[in-house]
């Protein structure tokens, strides 16, 4: 088991908590209704929906409650045992696997929806960003949605990060002790978004959240895209 894995592990079990509550701009993407995004509901219920690198699992009672079929991958066996045993004193159905942004372990075009809730920027080595955005449309059925976190480049976490080419950062100053050595993409503005996410989505819609939680400066884009289509003529 490499570091970044082992120290994942222990700060999901020392996290361990009996009730877990939604991210705020999964419940506004979900549930809101924006000038320049309003999901169709009523295509949630029954439709699978892959909650990737889902953490403690806190937006897995939101997806259940809104029909939702769930399914979860996370980056070790112990994270799954931890999440499964929580969800199921909630009453959450979820099906959870081991895995990786760059190696999702499900078919191709399995999923209607897929969320990566402050995930998809990790990297891992030999690959990219876009290896990462490559599998998450694979699993993806065409005109899937993929709703996404993305650090901006002056984040809290990124402070005396080294900086890599490409937009890429090695963090080195974890507030929180559990992310040190890890890579991450973050993105400097929606153009940088744009550069990398034209060639498999469409309907790249873009918001941003800046919140300072008392000295922690959570600063991170949003964004709801769809897998490229196949025909023109539907919309979100």
């Amino acid at each position: 088991m490499d570091k970044a894995i082992a120290a994942t592990n222990q700060f999901y079990s020392l996290r361990d908590p009996e009730h877990v509550y939604p991210v705020e701009f999964v419940v506004r993407s979900l549930l809101g209704s924006y000038p320049n995004l309003n999901l169709d509901k009523s295509r949630f219920a029954g439709s699978r929906i892959l909650d990737l690198g889902y953490g403690d699992g806190r937006n897995m009672p939101l997806l259940h409650d809104l029909r939702f079929e769930v399914y979860g991958v996370e980056i070790s066996d112990e994270i799954n045992a931890l999440a499964n045993r929580r969800l199921q004193k909630l009453g959450v159905k979820a099906s959870l696997a081991k895995g990786r942004n760059a190696n999702i372990p499900f078919p191709d075009d399995y999923f209607q929806y897929l969320l990566a809730c402050h995930s998809c920027y990790y990297i891992d080595d030999g690959t990219t960003f876009g290896t990462n955005l490559l599998e998450i449309s694979r699993v993806l059925v065409p005109e899937g949605i993929f709703i996404c976190s993305l650090p901006m480049d002056d984040i809290y976490i990124l402070r005396n990060a080294e900086v890599m080419p490409g937009g890429y950062y090695r963090i080195t100053d974890d507030p929180y002790q559990w992310r040190n050595g890890t890579v991450f993409r973050a993105f400097s503005s929606r153009e940088e978004i744009l550069g990398d996410f034209t060639e498999l989505f469409e309907d790249i819609r873009i918001g941003f959240c800046d919140d300072d939680f008392f000295g922690i400066r959570q600063k991170v884009w949003i964004v709801v895209c769809k897998k490229k289509q196949l025909h023109q003529g539907s919309s979100m």
